[in-house]
């Protein structure tokens, strides 16, 4: 009587796709939900010998703990181009940095000592003064510092310890992976890798190894599976 009762309370709780053995103690109900597909970049036009930033890419969200993943590129390659594209996948576990403003009073730029930024990395994404209600679009950033015009909030400056904070941002230093696709000359190509589904947030930088010729129609997509 008590291990029917057990059995019931413990299947609400973990779910109901198959009995409670001593094999299978607590089972857990598995139903396909799908896959879905997310486009998280989009380049019509990739300069020669240059590579996307941040703010070109929307992230790629695993909070849901997808149980499969893949990375689908696309592009078209120029008729005279001797160099095909390089593929950056980088990881983050919040996709946001901030912190707060460590100089002085009434400044136009931001200046976090306790942080630390790839040069330029920022460039295109938002920060947000949060403490001023303020923000403005990124156009330049050092080691320590964000360069930004801020606007709609109270005096669009940066005071000490204004707090601050930049999503989009926060990503590796290193590539979470790194590979070519098949190149020739004058071809349009559509590759897939899978993927593993360890990160939180995943953005794809694509790097255009050609010296002197662009490379149109860029996109990147990841596909996963979700099930509960």
């Amino acid at each position: 009587m008590m291990e029917g009762v057990l059995r019931r309370v413990l299947q609400l709780v973990f779910g109901s796709g198959a009995d409670i053995s001593n094999v299978n103690p607590l089972p857990v109900t598995d139903t396909g939900c799908g896959k879905a597909v997310s486009g998280v970049l989009d380049q019509p036009i990739i300069a020669a010998a240059t590579t996307t930033t941040l703010a070109d890419c929307v992230s790629c969200s695993l909070g849901e703990s997808p149980r499969t993943l893949a990375l689908t590129i696309e592009a078209m390659y120029n008729a005279i181009a001797t160099a095909g594209i390089r593929v950056h996948v980088i990881s983050s576990y919040g996709d946001v940095t901030g912190g707060f403003h460590t100089g002085g009073m009434g400044v136009a730029v931001l200046t976090d000592a306790n942080n630390h930024f790839i040069v330029n990395e920022l460039v295109g994404l938002t920060v947000v003064n949060q403490t001023d209600g303020s923000s403005g679009v990124i156009t330049a950033n050092t080691l320590n510092t964000v360069t930004a015009v801020l606007a709609g909030g109270i005096a669009n400056v940066w005071n000490t310890n204004d707090v601050y904070y930049i999503n989009g941002a926060g990503y590796d230093t290193v590539d979470y992976d790194t590979w070519n696709p098949a190149f020739a000359a004058g071809i349009f190509i559509r590759q897939t890798k899978p993927y593993n589904t360890d990160p939180r947030n995943l953005k794809v930088l694509i790097e255009n190894l050609d010296p002197l010729q662009q490379v149109i129609d860029v996109t990147a997509a990841f596909t996963w599976e979700n099930r509960s």
